[in-house]
């Protein structure tokens, strides 16, 4: 039996009115399984960031919801040649959403404390940061956060579902977690250990698990 489809998690704001317009870079509720353009997802605690911005301005108050990332690209100073070299990379439209980075300078986001064996800390960054002091190795640091995270994160699990089977890609200046608009380089590593929850998680689901929370090996 399939499992239901997940929901959008509905963070903090205004009810949204109904989805903006047909034209090619509306707001979308639901990413399509067919997707035709690389897209974004904004929750509604991003609105403050899109008020006064022009390209971005027309999406406030329809949140949340995904965007096309080109608009996105735009507002960081990336030209429509970077977006589509991602897609050349990738092989087909990608998405990504600021829930999934292990850092939150950009977009606002509230990250809920991690308990990593019986220790709390307050975010992923803080434990990656502390885990890295100690020499360890960042990949296997990184899984372990974003396990984590996942665990304490149910709007983030179905946010992940959500996203169907699409690549998921974050265009950014570190080349080991994501992908260098800049250079056109990156390993998106990041995007790929999230991609192996996602597919373990809908393994399961589709098994007919009572739960997705078993020891994930998320090869990347």
């Amino acid at each position: 039996m399939p499992s239901p489809r997940p929901s959008l998690p509905m963070l903090p704001g205004p009810a949204p009115p109904a989805a903006p317009s047909t034209s090619a870079d509306r707001l979308l509720k639901e990413l399509p399984e067919d997707l035709k353009e690389p897209m974004f997802y904004l929750s509604r605690l991003q609105r403050c960031k899109l008020v006064g911005v022009p390209a971005l301005e027309r999406y406030a108050d329809d949140l949340p919801g995904w965007v096309p990332y080109r608009v996105i690209a735009a507002r960081a100073g990336h030209g429509g040649d970077a977006v589509d070299a991602a897609v050349a990379h990738v092989g087909r439209p990608f998405v990504w959403a600021p829930e999934l980075e292990h850092e939150h300078d950009e977009w606002h986001y509230i990250e809920r404390p991690l308990r990593v064996e019986g220790r709390v800390f307050n975010d992923c960054a803080r434990y990656f940061d502390a885990q890295r002091e100690l020499g360890r190795d960042e990949r296997e640091v990184m899984v372990e956060a974003v396990d984590a995270k996942l665990r304490v994160s149910p709007d983030i699990e179905a946010l992940l579902l959500s996203t169907h089977d699409h690549p998921l890609l974050s265009l950014q200046a570190d080349e080991l977690w994501g992908w260098n608009p800049r250079y056109f380089s990156g390993s998106n590593l990041l995007g790929r250990i999230y991609a192996a929850y996602r597919e373990e998680f809908r393994g399961r689901l589709a098994a007919g698990a009572a739960s997705v929370w078993e020891p994930v090996s998320a090869q990347v």
